[in-house]
């Protein structure tokens, strides 16, 4: 087996957080606001992406906690949506952290790309997501088992692309900066955070979204690693 470690990012990497989400959101919607004058299931999943989408932007930079995140995303959305419903907000935020992370959709390629590289490779999880949630998702998805160590922001008291979490795998993990990789779909959040601290990056960029990076590796679709590395 390489001494090489390889890093992935969970949502939109690995686990299909776009599918998974809708369908949550879907479920929301039916159960909770479908009477409440919300003309439909695509006009609350809009406003909540852009909500939770700030927010989720705001805790990168380390602007806010989890806590405050997990309090007003549908608080905001409600809001938006003409409904002052703090005890509703409540409900949905439970709901969809109990409901979120058992979806089992993952992105095409997953298992036949992870179980060839794991022939090969030392492989882990690194991800700004939630430790609760994020070990729900990779065990009830089927992934857990190909990956020896699961880095979280509530782990490493760190975010990416900060240093301090890269810097924590690897004494996690015992790597050298040399021998890690980081596979993500976020050019500035996987990539350039991965390659400040001195690891090699590959974009994940299946919608062939415009950036700016250098010195990168790209794919299009997962299974390509097999044939780069």
């Amino acid at each position: 087996m390489s001494d090489k470690h390889l890093f992935f990012d969970l949502d939109r990497t690995l686990w299909d957080y776009e599918t998974n989400v809708r369908e949550t959101l879907e479920d929301l919607y039916d159960s909770h606001l479908c009477n409440l004058g919300v003309k439909d299931t695509d006009t609350f999943a809009r406003v909540f992406r852009f909500e939770n989408g700030l927010l989720w932007d705001a805790f990168t930079k380390n602007k806010i906690d989890k806590d405050y995140l997990r309090k007003f995303r549908f608080l905001n959305t409600l809001n938006r949506l003409g409904i002052n419903d703090t005890n509703l907000a409540l409900k949905l935020e439970v709901a969809y952290l109990a409901q979120t992370p058992v979806k089992k959709k993952l992105l095409p390629g997953v298992h036949e790309t992870l179980s060839e590289l794991g022939k090969r490779y030392t492989m882990h999880i690194i991800t700004n997501g939630f430790e609760d949630a994020q070990n729900f998702k990779l065990v009830n998805s089927g992934i857990r088992n190909y990956f020896s160590a699961v880095i979280t922001s509530d782990g490493a008291n760190a975010r990416k692309p900060n240093k301090e979490i890269f810097d924590y795998s690897m004494e996690l993990t015992g790597a050298n900066c040399e021998d890690c990789i980081m596979i993500g779909d976020d050019p500035e959040i996987d990539i350039v955070g991965a390659q400040n601290a001195g690891w090699r990056g590959i974009l994940y960029n299946s919608l062939g979204c415009r950036h700016t990076l250098i010195d990168h590796t790209e794919i299009n679709a997962l299974p390509e690693l097999l044939d780069i590395l």
